[in-house]
């Protein structure tokens, strides 16, 4: 039988004897196997992962040479301290200066730090139970949440800081005095396994990330002995070993990505371990993966949540921050839609600068009190806010537009990965207002409509699609839309706590603008994860098809639908048409050959006012009259859902249904009432609103051919805005031929276009199409793109 340790043992012999050998991938297979996965290595084990580039130090060499192990380690550490390539994102050299730079610019966030440092050892002390049952010095047992919080250390970097912040050797011996405490555990089998695992690869990821940070600051020390750096860097192999095993071959989602964030980042910092480049390799090969599926064209991660969206982002910049520093080139697809995420936020930002709440985003958790960490359930993430990020995109891409939406002073947390050069650049970068209007977010299906960048433009942001794969953080709010106007949220979407019990529902259709029907949910059957940290998806959710978009000056119009009621015979689609720069018109139309109840459900706080179908919303600086146009009486009641209001529009014992309903926005003191009227007709329907000077109309059109008294036409639907009695502009949606008092439009095939109607009756058509058109207006010929 082959004696692997034998064979391992040659091959690093001949590593020895050879100036600049080569590692053969067979030969990182058998490193790889060789490598424990229930312990640290050992120093004679780590002495035999070390490869000889020419550039060791004298006495490293010599120490290998002559096998004195405890000397070959010493210089190992003093080497590995000393050198000056690969490069972390900051100096061990030059940290004190640095954190004393740092406390001086952001002296609130330097005391957090210190506070929040303080509060972990108050609460955990040493001895740390890395299980359950176990428990914290306060006396609270674990929960599984309490698991996953310890295992990312996220407090390492803040308890390394502190030691430089307050001249404390407190906080070294406290940091070493833990990670022995979790390898002690380990070993010993006295940590969490299963879907709780401590090495599962988000959270063995993050604490490789958070012990790297927390290494290079403590490198800054002297009582930071050569000792303790060798136990890191054993450390460092078991989890790069551990991280290769779940990270090797490409899985969906940002838990993997976590891992091999982290095995990247340390793997660039030790070349010198045999397998490291091997590794960093691999993670790469697999990071590419993940960027090129993961992101999508238009720059939105494909689990479609604005949260993880986000922590993505953090994965993607410290790869290529790191990757920069060290000269490691990354390929086109990487900077290109590494990029397109900065861009991404610029199209789904709401007029406040600030993404809307897109599926799973978690709501905020109170971290710190007098003295313990308050919630034994808080191991989410908090979201993080989009101005950190822009600024972090305006500074890497030097954006003037991405700087619009960031932060005055650089973000504290990300400034570590920046020299002070580059934080003075952040500051001479200067601001532009974006000029991007109504867009979608094609590749990822979210569209939005708006009317400009000012606090009281309207927006609003349409959710056409799901995840294809991996939708484990998607909604029960599938066509669901969410709307802005007048410095206020006026149709929100609430962000969610795993632990809380209100989780389940806040991630259905109750706390959604959608129309349901038979008060059937979309999500269906709740599965609750194994690690029972309060976390599940729905087994079933609507599949959305994308009808159509268009986005033009005086007009948007989307229409989809979904198959989530297909189950009850009922077909579902939603369309809806934006008279800009005012108000909506929302169509929800049932279809079946059975008696049923349709539901339409609005978020907010809402009195009612039956007598017309309405309801209305004032906030502090918005109000929001919810019209509905159909004349006879329908069921209007207002929900409560935890700490979430909404008014619900129901009309029962009907087979085919539609909803005819006017979004009109103002300022919360404005006295204009807006009244709504409907026309039904065999061929078309006609929803006219009147608004002191304004009037809006709407054809629906149900035949092939609409002959009026205002026009004629064969297009699909037609919208008209007047002021003043005026006609200013009309869509034509899908029609070859409009005519009326004055216009006389044909297309050889069908297009949809807007006509503009200037001082002077001077006509102007705009077309959304991508392609070009012939027109033919008053028998003249034009050319339209």
């Amino acid at each position: 039988m082959i004696d692997s340790i034998k064979i391992l043992k040659l091959l690093v012999l001949i590593s020895v004897l050879l100036s600049n050998h080569i590692i053969l991938p067979q030969d990182y297979s058998v490193l790889q196997q060789n490598i424990p996965r229930n312990r640290l290595v050992t120093d004679t084990e780590l002495i035999e992962l070390i490869g000889l580039p020419n550039d060791f130090s004298e006495h490293l060499s010599a120490a290998l040479k002559n096998q004195d192990t405890s000397a070959a380690l010493k210089y190992l550490a003093e080497y590995l301290k000393t050198r000056k390539s690969p490069s972390y994102f900051f100096n061990y050299d030059d940290i004190a200066r640095r954190v004393s730079e740092f406390s001086q610019l952001y002296s609130e966030q330097s005391n957090q730090i210190v506070e929040s440092a303080d509060e972990f050892i108050k609460t955990y002390g040493t001895d740390i139970d890395w299980l359950q049952p176990g428990g914290d010095l306060i006396g609270r047992k674990h929960t599984p949440n309490t698991i996953r919080y310890l295992a990312r250390q996220e407090i390492a970097p803040a308890i390394a800081l502190s030691y430089f912040m307050t001249d404390n050797n407190l906080y070294l011996e406290y940091l070493l005095d833990e990670i022995k405490d979790f390898v002690a555990d380990y070993e010993i089998g006295k940590v969490e396994t299963g879907r709780n695992d401590v090495f599962e690869r988000f959270y063995a990821g993050h604490r490789t990330r958070n012990w790297l940070f927390m290494h290079q600051v403590l490198l800054g020390s002297d009582e930071y002995i050569w000792q303790d750096q060798i136990l890191m860097l054993k450390i460092f192999i078991l989890h790069g070993a551990k991280l290769y095993d779940s990270c090797k071959d490409f899985n969906w989602g940002n838990h993997q990505l976590h891992g091999l964030a982290g095995l990247y980042e340390m793997s660039v910092m030790f070349p010198e371990i045999s397998m490291m480049k091997f590794w960093n390799n691999e993670a790469k090969r697999v990071i590419l993966e993940h960027i090129e599926k993961e992101i999508k064209p238009d720059g939105f991660q494909f689990e479609r949540a604005s949260h993880y969206f986000k922590l993505d982002i953090i994965n993607y910049f410290r790869i290529y921050q790191i990757s920069k520093i060290n000269s490691i080139e990354l390929p086109a697809i990487y900077l290109n839609r590494f990029n397109k995420m900065f861009e991404a936020i610029e199209k789904l930002s709401l007029p406040n600068k600030k993404l809307p709440v897109l599926q799973d985003a978690q709501d905020s958790y109170q971290f710190h009190t007098t003295d313990t960490i308050s919630s034994n359930d808080a191991a989410e993430l908090k979201d993080p806010g989009e101005s950190r990020f822009m600024s972090l995109g305006a500074l890497l891409f030097d954006s003037p537009i991405y700087k619009y939406f960031g932060e005055e002073i650089f973000p504290a947390d990300f400034s570590w990965y920046f020299s002070n050069q580059s934080l003075s650049d952040y500051k001479n970068i200067s601001t532009e207002k974006p000029s991007i209007g109504s867009i979608a977010l094609d590749s990822s299906n979210y569209y939005v409509m708006r009317t400009g960048w000012s606090a009281n433009d309207l927006y609003m942001v349409i959710d056409g699609g799901r995840a294809k794969y991996k939708s484990d953080h998607t909604h029960g709010g599938i066509l669901g839309i969410i709307a802005y106007a007048n410095r206020e949220e006026i149709l929100p979407n609430y962000r969610v706590k795993y632990s809380d019990p209100s989780y389940r529902t806040m991630k259905n259709s109750l706390v959604k603008n959608v129309a349901i029907a038979d008060n059937y949910l979309q999500g269906q059957n709740w599965i609750s994860n194994t690690a029972r940290t309060g976390f599940g998806i729905w087994e079933k959710l609507p599949q959305p098809i994308v009808n159509d978009w268009i986005a033009g000056k005086n007009y948007d119009f989307f229409s989809g639908s979904h198959n989530g009621f297909e189950s009850l015979g009922i077909n579902y689609e939603r369309s809806i048409v934006f008279f800009k720069p005012s108000c909506w018109l929302v169509v929800d139309k049932f279809i079946s050959d059975e008696l049923h109840s349709y539901q339409q459900i609005w978020q907010g706080n809402y009195s009612i006012d039956s007598q017309y179908n309405r309801a209305i919303y004032k906030g502090n600086t918005a109000r929001l009259d919810i019209l509905q146009a159909d004349p006879s009486n329908m069921e209007i009641s207002t929900q409560q859902n935890f700490w979430t209001n909404s008014v619900q529009f129901e009309k029962k014992g009907v087979k085919d249904y539609s909803f005819f309903t006017i979004l009109f926005p103002q300022e919360t003191q404005s006295l204009v009432n807006p009244e709504i009227r409907l026309f039904e007709r065999d061929a078309n329907k006609q929803i006219v609103l009147v608004a002191d000077s304004l009037k809006f109309t709407a054809y629906i059109n149900n035949q092939p051919t609409l002959r009026l008294d205002e026009f004629e036409t064969d297009a699909e639907i037609i919208a008209t805005t007047f002021i003043n009695d005026t006609l200013k502009n009309i869509l034509i949606k899908d029609g070859t031929y409009f005519k009326s008092v004055g216009i006389n439009l044909k297309a050889e095939d069908r297009v949809s276009v807007e006509v503009e109607i200037n001082e002077g009756n001077q006509i102007k058509i705009s077309s959304f199409d991508k392609i070009d058109h012939e027109l033919f207006l008053n028998d003249n010929s034009i050319k339209i793109n």
